[in-house]
This record gives structure tokens, sequence and C-alpha cells, in this order.
């Protein structure tokens, strides 16, 4: 296994030119922002966080986080308009304002790209006012304790998980980010062991904040329905491995049990999905003998980890509205881009005009029930008592089309996404495999119709 980690970390890890090259430019930004800091009477000052900064960053990774660091005891409102003006003058017209917790600015600057991110310069990580001021201790907590070589373990971590498609926290992948990655690579002393170790983590598996493997029932309850519990050793209430999804969770672990049984570089450098034609899409629904509904509409112009939940959690109300009314979900998935689609593939896309209403046993008193049904202009026939001895009615279905019953969640905009709910307003559209073309002209969203159609664990490609 050592030649072919050799090979592996060979690819990934930066050259010695490649890092003198993020490092002077993210001193450069760091200069800057000191300087604008000074020249604005701001009184902060910039710290380098990330993986530039702590030297674990994969040889394609391009991204630099400076931090703003204020006075704690400054007031909220305060800090953000600081902040922003200070990130303004440094990205001026080229840089973007985002929101995650609080306001940020992210620039493009000598081919990198660039998060400018305010925070309060908190001494005691347990009492942090925003979720970014925990970084700067994160910083020192990894710096603290990696060598050269476990830099390189945690590069193979990075470049597994990454090829193993579940590197990222962002709510879009629910995976492991760079820090949990850090932080798992520095418990166990190597790349190698973190695998054979996660080979055989069920769901609750828990890690304390010395990285030792803990049972205990009140962690337990604390963390409920969390695959996997790493103590972040900053802050002894937050779980590290928060955002790891359960689908991330179990693929991992399968991937770590897959290696093992026979290491290979392909998990990670899995073979690429090829994007498919309009042909080639139309006969791989046709071999599947299924329909597609697909929402689509302008992103309303959030950032990831907003749009996301918003839109799983309208792909959630489509699927219980379907569910109810008698259709079957197969498989869905969402996707984003200057647009925004919600993909369900169902089985039946049609149902007849009757549907079964089923009442009380013969146990159970059945009046109400039948005044109830008896009086309903949607009835077709009953009351009668089918073979198991239940009362039924036989009534007139409200909407016999997938389509219709879609449409109809749409108008209940309390289940859908807030501001998705606004998009669709403007101008959402229902369409389906055979109108989708003008969303294939997308090469985004034809590569997620691709990779949909043909999904398998990467390292079986």
């Amino acid at each position: 296994m050592k030649p072919l980690l050799r090979n592996v970390l060979t690819r990934v890890k930066p050259t010695e030119s490649e890092r003198e090259t993020a490092r002077r430019v993210a001193d450069g930004v760091v200069r800057l922002v000191n300087r604008k800091c000074a020249e604005l009477g701001v009184r902060a000052n910039a710290a380098l966080v990330g993986s530039i900064a702590r030297g674990t960053w994969l040889r394609d990774e391009k991204d630099i986080d400076v931090f703003i660091l204020f006075p704690e005891h400054l007031p909220r409102e305060e800090l953000e308009r600081e902040g922003l003006r200070v990130a303004r003058a440094v990205a001026g017209k080229s840089g973007q304002e985002r929101y995650a917790e609080h306001p940020y600015v992210n620039m493009r600057y000598r081919g990198f790209d660039v998060d400018l991110v305010p925070c309060y310069d908190v001494r005691d990580p347990s009492r942090i006012k925003s979720a970014v001021d925990r970084t700067p201790h994160h910083q020192r907590y990894v710096q603290e304790r990696l060598t050269d070589e476990l830099r390189d373990e945690v590069l193979l971590t990075k470049a597994f998980m990454r090829g193993t498609g579940v590197y990222g926290a962002e709510l879009k992948i629910q995976g492991f980010s760079g820090y949990l990655c850090e932080l798992l690579t520095i418990h166990h002393g190597s790349f190698t062991n973190l695998v054979r170790a996660a080979a055989g983590w069920k769901p609750g598996t828990a890690m304390g904040a010395d990285g030792k493997y803990v049972e205990d029932q009140e962690l337990a309850l604390i963390f409920r329905d969390q695959p996997l519990v790493v103590i972040d050793p900053t802050d002894p209430n937050r779980n590290v491995a928060a955002p790891v999804s359960l689908r991330s969770f179990a693929t991992f672990v399968r991937a770590c049990q897959d290696f093992l049984s026979g290491p290979d570089e392909k998990f990670f450098f899995p073979r690429r999905i090829r994007p498919m034609t309009n042909a080639e899409i139309a006969r791989a629904l046709k071999a599947r003998g299924t329909r597609l509904i697909l929402l689509a509409f302008r992103n309303p112009g959030l950032v990831p980890d907003v749009l996301y939940p918003q839109l799983r959690k309208t792909e959630r109300a489509m699927i219980q509205r379907l569910g109810r009314e008698g259709y079957q979900v197969i498989r869905s998935d969402v996707w984003a881009n200057s647009m925004c689609v919600v993909l369900l593939e169902l089985s039946l896309w049609r149902l007849p005009s009757v549907r079964t209403r089923l009442g009380p046993p013969v146990t159970f008193p059945g009046g109400d029930f039948i005044r109830e049904h008896m009086s309903s202009e949607e009835r077709l026939a009953g009351p009668f008592v089918d073979d198991a001895g239940r009362l039924v009615f036989e009534l007139r279905r409200e909407r016999t089309s997938a389509e219709e019953c879609v449409r109809s969640a749409v108008q209940d905009s309390r289940s859908l996404g807030r501001n998705i709910a606004e998009a669709i307003r403007k101008g959402g559209r229902l369409l389906n495999e055979r109108s989708m073309g003008g969303l294939l002209r997308d090469r985004g969203f034809r590569m997620f119709v691709s990779e949909y159609l043909q999904r398998c664990l990467p390292w079986y490609r």
C-alpha cells in the first residue's frame, strides 16, 4: 500500500513553488487588510486561517481564508458594519458580498478565491458570539499538532474523502469538512490507521475531545441521531461531525472497507462520468420505464448553505404530497446554478379516478365514518365491508396525474423554503423528460442528469 500512497501524494501535494506562491499571495492579502484597517481607523487585525495557513491544502484547491478579528466587546451590528467596510475596501468593485451567519466578502485575487470574514477575537472558545469565532482557535489547535509527516497524511485523507464523494461540510454535500479531516487524521496518527478504524464504524460512533472512542449515553442523547460524533477539542459542546449525513457516513465506511480489501488509486481519482447526449438520456429513461417531473425556477440569489436546505425542504414536501396521493417517488434530487431544479422520478404518473378510503373494523363503531362519507360528493361506492372486515368507501380521486399533485403542492407555500416559494411564484415551471431540452443546454444541468442516471459509488465506475 505504501507505494500506492506515495504515488497519490505526488499527485495531490502542492509543489514547493505552488506553496511559495500561495504563501506570498496569502501574506499579501493579510498585509492589505491590515493596511486598510489602519487607513479607515478600524480597530481590527487580519489572521490567515484554513488549509493554506496549515499547509493541508490539496494541489488544485485555491482558497484563501482571511479573518478580520475585532475586540469581543464590540456590538454585533458594529462588527458587521466595520467588517464589511474593511472587506469592501480590500476587495474593491470585484468583491461579492455573501452571507453565512453574518455577512462576509468574497473576491478573486491573483488566481485565488479569497474570503474576507469578520469575526470576534474571543479568548475563550466556549463563549463565542458567532460560529466563525471558533476558526482561529481551530487554527491554533491543529497548527500546534501537525508535523510534516502528518500534513502528508491529512492530504491523503482529504484526497480519499474527495475521491469517494464525501469531502465538504457544505449543505450541498453534507460531508466531512477540512477541519474534521485534520482532526480524524491527528487522532488516528495516519491515514491508514483512520481507514482501518473507520471500516468498523457503526452509526453513533463517538470520539471525545482527546480523540479516544467513547461509549457515553449522555453524549448519545446530546447528539441524538448524528451518525458520527467528534467532539471539538476547542469547544466540548460542539460536534465537529454534525454536518455529516448518514449517507456520507455510510459511503465513507463502505469506501474504507473496500479500500482495505483492494487498495487502488481509483478511490482517490475515480473515473469521471461523461456528459450524456440528449439521445442517450432519452434511451436511459426509456430503459428505466419511469417519468420525470421537474420543478424549475430562477435561483433566488442565496448562498449555497442557505439555498440547499430550502431546496431539500421543497423536495421533501413534493415527495410527501405525492406519497399521500398514492404516487411512488423512486428517487429524487436537487440542482442549482443560475436556475434551480427539483427532480422527481416516478414509477406511476397517472392513477385511476377511484381511490379507496378504509374505515374501522367491525369491532369499532363506524357510524361517524359512514355519515362523513355518505354525504360526500366524491362518493362512487360504499359503504361495504372488505375481506378483512373493514368498512370501505370508494371515492373520486381529486387529482389523477402526478403533475397536478405537484402543482397543488407548489401552491401551498407553507411547505416550501421561504425564498423558494417566492421564486416559484415569480416564474416557476413544471417540466418533464420531454420538455426539459432547454435546461439541457446548460452544461451543469446536463452533467447533473447524466450523474443521476448513471449513479454509482465513485470507485465502482
